[in-house]
């Protein structure tokens, strides 16, 4: 690769150098050697704290090395953070279709992913809390040894528990079983829980919907 040489000013020091045009594409910083280098990245710099937003100082280089381009205050934030963007991505493309689905028929509704709260601390796909209505999309990792036998019997134990936890608190808990993840499914499932939905409502609400 053609290398070419274009003056900058050091951000540190202020000097006036020639560097390298493959440098400038590889960094988001001009700095003239590595003394500077190394004293422009030890510098605080004010930012908030990715999870909580509370105002922090950190040096430049926790900055560059962080994968999310996030600093955070403590390690519990830290953590929080990144159990969330683990649970966002264990959301399936169709369990997100699903959802925006309901969303979308049901605008005056609170429905909410991923909740933790209906039944103590187990979390169920879609909570409606309004209705004391709960609903699963068991996916076939539910039903079939993907990850072996004993990370099988661990998800039917907890499904089995979530069921049990529904049906003391008499919440109606709807699992829709999917071995296949496609639309023909999703529109089955949608309508089904449409028309439950719509009988706990005072009058039904929307029309069928349009797949994206």
């Amino acid at each position: 690769m053609k290398r070419y040489k274009t003056s900058t000013i050091c951000e540190e020091c202020g000097k006036k150098y020639k560097k390298e045009t493959y440098d400038i594409k590889m960094t988001n910083h001009n700095l003239c050697s590595k003394k500077c280098t190394g004293v422009f990245q030890r510098k605080r710099i004010k930012t908030n704290c990715g999870c909580c937003f509370r105002p922090i100082e950190v040096n430049h280089r926790v900055l560059k090395y962080s994968k999310s381009g996030k600093a955070f205050c403590s390690q519990s934030c830290a953590a929080t953070y990144n159990n969330k963007l683990r649970r966002k991505s264990r959301r399936t493309k169709i369990e997100i279709k699903f959802y925006n689905l309901r969303v979308k028929e049901f605008p005056n509704l609170d429905i909410l992913p991923n909740d933790k709260t209906m039944l103590d601390g187990l979390e169920v796909d879609v909570a409606i809390p309004s209705l004391k209505l709960a609903i699963e999309w068991n996916g076939v990792v539910h039903f079939k040894p993907i990850y072996g036998q004993t990370k099988l019997d661990k998800i039917q134990n907890k499904d089995a528990k979530k069921l049990k936890i529904a049906a003391n608190k008499n919440i109606n808990l709807i699992t829709i079983t999917d071995l296949v993840s496609n639309n023909k499914i999703l529109i089955k499932a949608f309508n089904q829980c449409k028309n439950i939905i719509s009988k706990l409502l005072p009058e039904e609400t929307g029309n069928d919907p349009v797949l994206p």
